[in-house]
């Protein structure tokens, strides 16, 4: 198994219970390849470096997570698919850095 960190960026237009069912939906693609999520967080609503379609703002969040490197193509495919998923990051690393992070304690 590796180990990446992935950041979501979710449309700034969903509620809050679509959030929470959006990210559930990753928690289980996850699982459904055999991977494991280690930790998360919600860095909330935060302003984009640059405009994505119509957005200049998104909800962050972030997952350490544990997978086999072959099963990240097919996660980004199915995020694709799905429109309230506005962009995705995954990074490989050797180890997780700690939590808290220092973007999560920084005033949204």
């Amino acid at each position: 198994m590796n180990k990446f960190e992935a950041i979501l960026l979710l449309s700034p237009e969903i509620s809050s219970s679509s959030k929470k069912k959006l990210s559930g939906d990753f928690e289980k693609l996850i699982k459904e390849n055999s991977g494991v999520i280690k930790n998360t967080e919600d860095w909330g609503l935060r302003d984009l470096s640059y405009n994505i379609g119509n957005f200049s703002k998104s909800f962050y969040n972030y997952y350490q997570i544990e997978i086999e490197g072959s099963k990240i193509e097919s996660i980004k495919k199915n995020l694709s698919q799905n429109e309230e998923f506005i962009r995705h990051l995954f990074i490989k690393v050797n180890n997780h850095q700690e939590l808290p992070t220092k973007l999560n304690n920084e005033k949204k």
